[in-house]
């Protein structure tokens, strides 16, 4: 990478993290917060927690559109703007309808999608992939560190230092997207778009994206619902909010050291199912031991469970559709995957929501091993569809 290249990377990444690191805060704490507030339910909490996916997921295409029209920046600003505001909105509200709102505001700001695209404007083909690397390893800081500042700040400020770390972060990125950003130049080109693709290569890397859409849905559908119950399990066996910070270090350092075992096993495989299918077949492990956990520490070994597998998808499945699609269709691709992650959180949050309105904690968390199951066999299924001979 030359300096320019290398400037447009860390400032995309350094975005995702403040941008992420606020908005992940709240969801170790959310759940127990917003039982404090007037009007609050199980139904509406999920869909509360869920509903910045929904906006997410339906607003990348026109920025994304409104990007290439009027420029990456003033979307940029005009996405941050409307997240910041969201932020306050949920920050100044004592009733859940208007963290609802706040929440919704959050999703509306969908830069997610412009950001790669000043990524690729700003980048040589070739070093693209290391550029994600580094946008991915970003938001996987942000998410960790979130999981741990999130029960500390709550613990000290409430939901309302949560909502306006949020603002104070987007206004931070709003600064730097204004005063550091570069400004776009021409988009570099990859040299290999708009080569062919046989009608057999469209069906076969077609439903290769099915089941990478699938899992990246799934994983995040898995994240929103089980978040639901977590803290709550967490105060049940009598952890007091300021110490879940503590077990939620612990958690995702181990996972992310017994995840790289995995990484290595099947890191030259071509086979998705190879390298999916471990992931899920830990993650039921791990939602089993969770729905009857008598102890906290066997507890807390199967939430470690479960973060291997979460984590291992999350690392893993970005490169597979980067390299499943082809290039001339590559954007197109990670547009469809992004939407497909914020459909997922838009579905965990409000699906779970009302299975813990109308059941338990226990039978949610056993629909979501019974959801992975049925994730395995859908995978298995079109797996089947992409090798038969065209």
């Amino acid at each position: 990478m030359n300096t320019s290249e290398r400037t447009t990377a860390a400032i995309v990444s350094l975005l995702y993290f403040v941008r992420m690191l606020g908005l992940f805060s709240i969801l170790p704490v959310f759940t127990l917060a917003a039982n404090k507030l007037y009007g609050s339910g199980p139904m509406l909490i999920g869909l509360t927690l869920g509903i910045y996916g929904l906006f997410q997921a339906l607003l990348q295409v026109p920025y994304g559109y409104l990007s290439d029209r009027f420029g990456r920046k003033p979307m940029l600003i005009a996405g941050l703007s409307v997240f910041i505001v969201g932020s306050l909105v949920a920050a100044l509200a004592e009733r859940i309808e208007w963290v609802l709102v706040g929440r919704a505001l959050q999703g509306s700001g969908a830069i997610a999608g412009v950001l790669l695209a000043v990524l690729a404007d700003g980048m040589r083909f070739e070093y693209r992939a290391r550029a994600m690397a580094m946008v991915g390893g970003s938001i996987g800081l942000a998410f960790g560190g979130s999981l741990i500042l999130g029960p500390l700040l709550y613990a000290y400020g409430g939901l309302q230092a949560l909502f306006f770390l949020a603002a104070l972060t987007g206004a931070l990125a709003l600064l730097l997207v204004c005063f550091v950003l570069p400004s776009a130049g021409s988009a570099m080109v990859d040299p290999a778009e708009g080569g062919d693709v046989s009608e057999a290569g469209v069906v076969s890397y077609r439903l290769q994206l099915q089941m990478l859409n699938l899992s990246i849905f799934m994983n995040h559908y898995l994240l929103m619902s089980s978040f639901l119950v977590i803290p709550i399990m967490l105060k049940q066996f009598g952890v007091a909010i300021e110490d879940h910070a503590v077990y939620y270090l612990c958690i995702l350092l181990g996972s992310f050291v017994l995840m790289l075992p995995l990484v290595i096993r099947w890191r030259g495989s071509a086979d998705l199912l190879v390298k999916i299918l471990p992931a899920i077949a830990v993650m039921v492990v791990g939602f089993l031991v969770l729905a009857w956990s008598p102890t906290l520490m066997l507890f807390v070994m199967a939430l470690l469970v479960f973060f291997v597998g979460f984590n291992y998808l999350e690392a893993t499945l970005p490169a597979l559709v980067s390299k499943v699609a082809p290039s001339a269709r590559r954007g197109s691709a990670m547009g469809v995957y992004s939407s497909s992650q914020f459909l997922g959180i838009f579905a965990g949050g409000s699906v779970g929501g009302v299975l813990i309105g109308l059941t338990d904690i226990t039978t949610l968390l056993v629909v979501n091993a019974a959801l992975l199951i049925l994730w395995a066999g859908l995978l298995m299924a079109l797996q089947r569809g992409s090798n038969q001979p065209k």
